[in-house]
């Protein structure tokens, strides 16, 4: 699956000035020998996504600061209420159109929520895997297969993260969020 994304990525950009990898891709493939000699690596651009606020309730569109991907990702729980919607194009690459940020109303956690495009036979495996990673703290995650689109919709406490800190911007938490993901998908391709 990650295998097929990822050379999926490498045909989207053979034809460009050079293929934008970051340390995660680049690792991955080499470990898959799919990067040949004469392919040009570039070092992949910064987490810079485009952030959308908006109403919880109501999904209303909200003003997003100009600057969000450099604010702390403390600001959601100063905005309890809405919701931040992030897209990058490296996201497609891991199964994933966009990530909501939020606060958990009830645990008070940071949470990404996101749809994941995984085989439903997977769910037990994810399950395991996020618990063996994040542990199993009430509201830590949850997981649920949507029939209608084919995707795992995906919540997990950001908090349990190795590495996550309020004070990390929003790009740096989504970096880290990718990151996550990444190794996640990686190590059910093996299993699988």
């Amino acid at each position: 699956m990650i295998t097929k994304w990822m050379k999926n990525y490498i045909a989207e950009h053979e034809s460009q000035e050079g293929i934008p990898l970051n340390p995660q891709q680049k690792e991955f493939l080499e470990k898959k020998e799919l990067l040949s000699p004469e392919m040009k690596i570039l070092e992949a651009p910064a987490f810079s996504p485009v952030y959308s606020l908006s109403n919880k309730e109501t999904d209303e569109p909200l003003e997003t600061p100009a600057n969000t991907g450099s604010l702390p990702v403390s600001f959601v729980k100063t905005q309890p209420a809405s919701y931040l919607f992030a897209e990058d194009p490296s996201f497609a690459a891991i199964g994933i159109d966009g990530v909501v940020l939020e606060v958990d109303d009830v645990f008070e956690t940071v949470t990404a929520l996101f749809g994941l495009q995984v085989q439903k036979k997977h769910g037990e495996w994810l399950k395991k895997y996020i618990d063996a990673q994040l542990g199993t703290a009430p509201g830590t995650r949850s997981l649920m297969f949507s029939a209608d689109d084919g995707l795992w919709d995906v919540n997990i406490a950001l908090d349990y993260v190795d590495g996550f800190s309020e004070s990390n911007t929003f790009d740096e938490t989504l970096a880290l969020m990718y990151k996550f993901v990444f190794t996640m998908l990686v190590a059910l391709e093996d299993e699988a």
